[in-house]
């Protein structure tokens, strides 16, 4: 597995947990998730969005990444 497919990983795992979501599939090959929110539709959205912004690369991605 490449470097940028545990970037994604990393980054999906993050944002979907800050969100109080989970994956329920992910593909970092296609670059595609899929996930579940237990607030609902609305609250999937917000999550997709925000790892768009975050993969696109739209805002400051190192303020995502975990301390160790």
């Amino acid at each position: 597995m490449l470097q940028e497919d545990l970037n994604f990983l990393q980054v999906v795992s993050i944002v979907t947990s800050r969100f109080g979501c989970t994956i329920d599939s992910i593909d970092p090959e296609g670059r595609t998730v899929s996930i579940s929110c237990p607030g609902g539709k609305e609250k999937e959205v917000e999550c997709a969005m925000a790892l768009g912004e975050i993969l696109e690369g739209k805002c400051d991605s190192q303020s995502i990444w975990a301390v160790s």
